[in-house]
């Protein structure tokens, strides 16, 4: 049996875990955190990845801890007036079969983490360093030890440690934009009259996104929003750098009351600078390969780097049951199947941000009029990339040689 290694525990690692464990492989998952855990923030699953999910066997176990919002909604930066509504809830069940939810990543990585089975995680194991042998590979720990397998998987972030082995230390790229992030209340958004949508408010230079997550019953325990602003010099590359709450309000100065509102009843907010990547020119060399942030992470604007990732480790479970030849044959081939999608979606994730931020008055009006006459010219609001992302299925559809 094909032992594979798993270097990271996080969404991505954990659902390629529980996807190898389906196709009859064994598998080891290595974290250097004492315990399974997440940031707390929101996340969203669209229904390409809640496919995934359901063929894990983890869909219930997720949707009892998710917010299905009503729509999604754009709106006007300073008057909050909506630019484009796109029906979620039952239209997008209906078209796709799965529903778009939110999710509080700490809930989300606990009911997939619930799927795997006691001590198949080795936690506090930190990877240091790749050893490859001929005919195995190893990931040694920090302890000085080294684990064996066949195939290794970095499933280890944007600063992966087995990235470098491939591909040496190359510092991610910096967009000269930060987002505030933070978690107001639920019950206070409420209070607010905040509807349970996807929502999004795009103004000059800047755009905030607010959604519920933590699902009890169908309600958030929190509203949580994200601000992306031009850098101020102080972010870092860190989902846990604290910055002050009178700071990200004084950002969303002039900004619909709204939105100033939630910010201002969060109780603490984080700054973090956002990175990325060109897509990478290979993922898998000889034993080894990677999978989500670790190749191909993304701006959070097409809402698409947790469902990317767990794309990814499905397809890598196929691939290694499913092609005839050599284990490098099948990472190979599983790049070859991935590759070209979440390149589109890093690319796409940029242009968004473009979009977003636009602040030349006539270049805003173009855009917003254009928003305006597609919700008349197509009722759903879905447009073509949603369209390709949706329904976009690596459950049934036949691989690529």
């Amino acid at each position: 049996m094909t032992k594979v290694i798993i270097v990271g525990a996080g969404i991505g690692g954990t659902a390629c875990a529980l996807a190898l464990l389906k196709h009859g492989l064994d598998v080891t998952l290595l974290e250097q955190a004492s315990a399974f855990g997440e940031v707390g923030a929101g996340v969203q699953m669209s229904p390409n990845a809640n496919r995934v999910i359901d063929a894990l066997g983890r869909l219930d176990a997720v949707l009892d801890v998710a917010v299905r919002p009503e729509a999604a909604v754009a709106t006007i930066w300073d008057t909050g007036e909506p630019m484009r509504v796109i029906p979620y809830g039952e239209k997008v069940l209906e078209r796709w079969g799965y529903p778009y939810i939110h999710l509080y990543r700490p809930d989300l990585i606990t009911a997939l983490s619930a799927g795997l089975p006691d001590g198949l995680a080795k936690m506090a194991s930190k990877v240091v360093a790749v050893r490859e042998e001929p005919g195995r590979v190893g990931a040694e720990l920090a302890s000085g030890d080294i684990v064996w397998g066949d195939v290794l998987v970095g499933a280890d972030g944007i600063h992966s440690t087995v990235q470098k082995h491939l591909h040496g230390d190359h510092p991610a790229r910096f967009t000269g934009n930060m987002a505030w992030r933070g978690l107001c209340p639920g019950d206070v958004a409420r209070d607010m009259g905040v509807p349970i949508v996807s929502g999004l408010c795009w103004g000059p230079g800047s755009h905030f996104v607010n959604y519920y997550v933590g699902g009890e019953n169908g309600v958030g325990r929190y509203m949580n929003w994200v601000g992306t602003v031009p850098y101020d010099g102080s972010a870092i590359e860190s989902w846990t750098a604290e910055g002050r709450i009178e700071d990200a309000v004084r950002d969303y100065d002039g900004w619909h009351e709204r939105i100033r509102d939630i910010i201002a009843a969060t109780p603490k907010a984080m700054k973090w600078a956002l990175h990325d990547r060109d897509p990478l020119p290979f993922w898998s060399q000889g034993r080894v390969t990677l999978v989500g942030d670790a190749c191909h992470p993304m701006l959070p604007f097409m809402a698409q780097g947790a469902a990317q990732s767990i794309e990814d480790g499905y397809v890598l479970a196929r691939c290694l049951t499913e092609t005839s030849g050599s284990t490098e044959d099948a990472l190979l081939r599983y790049q070859r199947n991935r590759m070209e999608r979440t390149a589109w979606v890093q690319e796409g994730s940029r242009r968004n941000e473009k979009v977003f931020h636009l602040s030349d008055p006539v270049a805003v009006a173009e855009r917003n009029a254009r928003l305006m006459a597609e919700v008349k010219t197509n009722p759903d609001g879905v447009s073509a990339d949603q369209s390709r992302l949706f329904s976009h299925d690596v459950v049934a559809d036949p691989l690529a040689d």
